[in-house]
């Protein structure tokens, strides 16, 4: 129980950091602080899922360390941090995004959804973390999707709308963010202050 406590608490402490660097503009910081405090909440992003992956225990891991779930989610935190400097120095040396940037978005974005939705269904499956509150990664994954997708569509269906709601979009794409970061960290304190032994019934499922 103690291990439990301690892998959420440190999961969810990391998490709440990465909330509050994304909250930070960084064109108020200059440009290279404000690629350090992104660079930074990328690292605690990933160290935080890595966290809740492993567990200071077996069973303190919101997937018990099962193959699929744990390698999804080591896909979660570590895929970022190779995609970023890989997308930016294929898009670097021309004036628009060549074929290789093109497909390796696409690549990019294959990956990312789909071990996010991988880990979220094997964390909520597993039953480590109580119900209803198991499934709030999918829920977190849910409005971050909403939250990048109803842009898109604006500006696809009506451009000249969507240059009026640009800062409308720039707030939904702080609340997509901060719901997997922000929002996570805090359930997961929150949790960890509720644990009691016996309050964890994990649920055997495969």
């Amino acid at each position: 129980m103690r291990r439990m406590r301690a892998t959420w608490n440190t999961g969810g402490i990391l998490l709440v950091l990465c909330g509050v660097f994304a909250l930070v503009t960084p064109g108020a910081l200059g440009p290279g602080l404000g690629v350090g405090v992104a660079g930074a909440g990328a690292v605690l992003y990933a160290a935080a899922v890595l966290v809740f992956a492993i567990g200071f225990s077996r069973a303190a891991s919101v997937v018990l360390r099962r193959p699929l779930g744990l390698t999804a989610m080591v896909v979660v935190a570590v895929w970022p941090l190779v995609a970023r400097p890989v997308g930016e120095a294929l898009s670097a040396g021309g004036p628009g995004p060549s074929v290789a940037a093109r497909a390796f978005w696409a690549v990019d974005l294959v990956v990312s959804l789909g071990a996010a939705l991988i880990a979220a269904v094997r964390i909520g499956r597993t039953g480590v973390i109580p119900r209803p509150w198991a499934w709030a990664p999918l829920w977190a994954l849910g409005v971050f999707v909403v939250c990048a997708v109803v842009p898109q569509l604006v500006a696809v269906g009506a451009p000249s709308a969507g240059v009026e709601l640009v800062p409308l979009f720039s707030v939904l794409g702080a609340i997509g963010s901060l719901a997997g970061t922000l929002g996570l960290g805090i359930l997961a304190l929150v949790l960890a202050a509720q644990l009691r032994p016996g309050s964890v019934e994990i649920l055997r499922t495969r």
